[in-house]
């Protein structure tokens, strides 16, 4: 039977009258769950390849297996969302992701070398396919439970529930099960927490979509291309949209690196064990939440500032100090040491600091950036641009990631940070140049092009 959503008062506002729905609730916790443990196996991936490999270069191939299936299968994903009933989706997706992360423990026992990797890689693969299909049935499951009145305050609860449930998983979550339980004993626990999902969204109740016409793959993958394709000719006549679809390709180009490092950083650097990346994502984390406050108070303020680009350039900032700082700390550091306890200015608490620099000011250019592209876009088009800014942020961090990766193995990652550092503060400063003199890039020359 289809979901009857409750027909709201208009006086009913907040989130109390969604939360007493009970199969809101019983979605909510399900997603609540699925994230935590997403983020949580993502950390324990990272750490299983610095365990086996130590190369940052592998580290980088097990991200992007989990960002090609976001390229490859998210049109599919929404057909799928569409016309199988939603319900079935979420439990089908749900149940899967527990069967892959146990799925684990079958891939350390019985293969050893190079099939060992192949086999995490696969099933890094697979458990990121899944997500594709999980995330649109669940966003069209909403509307279906709490009708359209409700809705901005259910949406604002699943995107304050998927900031939270990264900080849950890949900083209290992840590295707690490593330590108390060990990669085993944290992979057997995420498939149990997939299982609990799966339990939830059983419990919904069953939407049936209107029968539509078949549409074969080659047409579906026709029709996205014609619609990024319209998005791509929007793209190319708004400056403002532009630069701000260029911050944002590159803060997500950062992070995916900083992700790759971190694990190596810890064991390389720091000389501690990988788990103990949770030092940098930790305080990035503090600070990415610390921008969500500051730039919902007073974020007018930094828009008059071109905060945007400061933003970038603080974060250049960071990751060259960061660098320079673990390169040669004890020669640097020296003189301040002589008046100043060392335990007070170790590699650690200096790492700590600029980790919530780092995630202060990406996550601040982040938000800022992200509501320029959606304020200036139209709504008629305004997905099909967002589809273009998500499939250019896959695609262009891709390279950078790897070729990073390279260099960390080789150079050291001290000195790839430094380059990282300088390299983003040159892109701050292209960017701004390229949005000051309104310059296209290369796809609006799309715009010109027949269909």
């Amino acid at each position: 039977m289809t979901p009857s959503p409750p027909v709201a008062e208009k006086s009913e506002r907040g989130f109390l009258p969604v939360l007493a729905n009970r199969h809101f609730r019983a979605l909510w916790a399900a997603q609540w769950l699925a994230q935590v443990g997403q983020n949580a196996i993502n950390f324990i991936q990272l750490v299983l390849i610095e365990q086996l490999t130590g190369s940052t270069v592998q580290i980088g191939i097990t991200i992007l297996a989990f960002t090609l299936p976001g390229v490859i299968f998210s049109p599919a994903a929404g057909v799928v969302a569409d016309r199988w009933p939603k319900k079935w989706v979420l439990v089908g997706t749900n149940f899967l992701r527990a069967v892959i992360a146990l799925s684990y423990l079958v891939v350390l026992a019985g293969l050893q070398g190079g099939w060992r990797l192949i086999g995490i890689y696969l099933l890094t693969f697979l458990m990121s396919t899944l997500s594709q299909f999980f995330a649109p049935a669940e966003g069209a499951m909403i509307p279906l439970l709490v009708g359209e009145q409700r809705l901005l305050a259910a949406n604002s609860l699943f995107s304050l529930t998927m900031v939270l449930s990264q900080m849950a998983g890949l900083v209290i979550l992840g590295p707690v099960m490593v330590r108390l339980l060990g990669l085993v004993g944290g992979l057997v626990a995420i498939g149990i927490v997939y299982a609990g999902a799966t339990a939830l969204v059983a419990w919904l109740p069953t939407d049936y979509p209107t029968a539509q016409p078949r549409a074969d793959a080659a047409s579906s993958w026709a029709r996205m291309w014609v619609e990024f394709r319209e998005g791509l000719a929007f793209i190319a006549t708004q400056g403002q949209i532009q630069a701000a679809i260029g911050r944002l390709i590159t803060i997500n180009t950062l992070v995916m690196i900083m992700a790759m490092l971190a694990p190596g950083y810890a064991a390389r650097v720091l000389g501690m064990r990988p788990e103990n990346a949770v030092i940098v994502f930790a305080p990035a984390g503090v600070g990415m939440l610390l921008a969500t406050a500051v730039v919902g108070r007073w974020g007018y303020l930094l828009r008059r500032i071109a905060f945007g680009y400061i933003g970038l350039t603080l974060a250049g900032l960071a990751f060259f100090g960061m660098g320079l700082l673990s390169l040669d700390y004890h020669r640097f550091m020296r003189p301040i040491l002589d008046v100043v306890p060392e335990a007070a200015f170790s590699l650690t608490t200096i790492t700590m600091g600029l980790g919530m620099i780092l995630g202060f000011s990406l996550s601040a250019t982040n938000i800022l950036a992200q509501t320029r592209v959606q304020q200036d876009s139209p709504a008629p088009i305004r997905g099909r641009v967002l589809s273009v800014q998500f499939m250019l942020a896959n695609l262009v961090g891709i390279l950078p990631m790897l070729a990073f990766g390279g260099l960390a193995d080789t150079l050291g990652i001290p000195r790839v940070l430094q380059i990282i550092g300088a390299a983003t503060i040159a892109v701050a400063a292209l960017i701004a140049l390229l949005s000051a003199a309104r310059t296209r890039p290369f796809w609006s020359l799309y715009r010109d092009r027949p269909d």
